[in-house]
């Protein structure tokens, strides 16, 4: 994934979960797309502090996915209901394959 995609997906699901400071940070980062001496400047802190901030929390956020696995999870389920509406627009509709696939949707629910 890109950089800045992950880091907005990450900020999506999971900034809810950091601090203020560190939420505007990241966001300025990964929403705002402003670079390091850019957040520096507006934060009133080193670029560097910065820096080891946004590791820190991308650290952070990648552990939360990684035992929580909001974003796979969601992911999938995308995948699922895309196949579901090719599904129901067959000619015949398979009434077993929507069933099929429904199940496994509340499953993965």
């Amino acid at each position: 994934m890109e950089k800045l995609i992950e880091r907005g997906l990450l900020y999506d699901y999971y900034g809810g979960l950091l601090s203020e400071k560190n939420r505007r940070i990241y966001e300025a980062a990964a929403i705002d797309d402003m670079s390091l001496a850019e957040i520096s400047d507006e934060m009133g802190i080193s670029r560097q502090a910065v820096s080891e901030t946004l590791k820190r929390t991308d650290d952070k956020l990648r552990g939360y996915e990684k035992e929580l696995q909001l974003i796979l999870k969601a992911g999938r389920l995308e995948e699922e209901l895309a196949e579901l509406r090719g599904a129901a627009f067959e000619d015949p509709i398979d009434r077993k394959k929507l069933i099929e696939i429904i199940n496994r949707i509340e499953e993965a629910i």
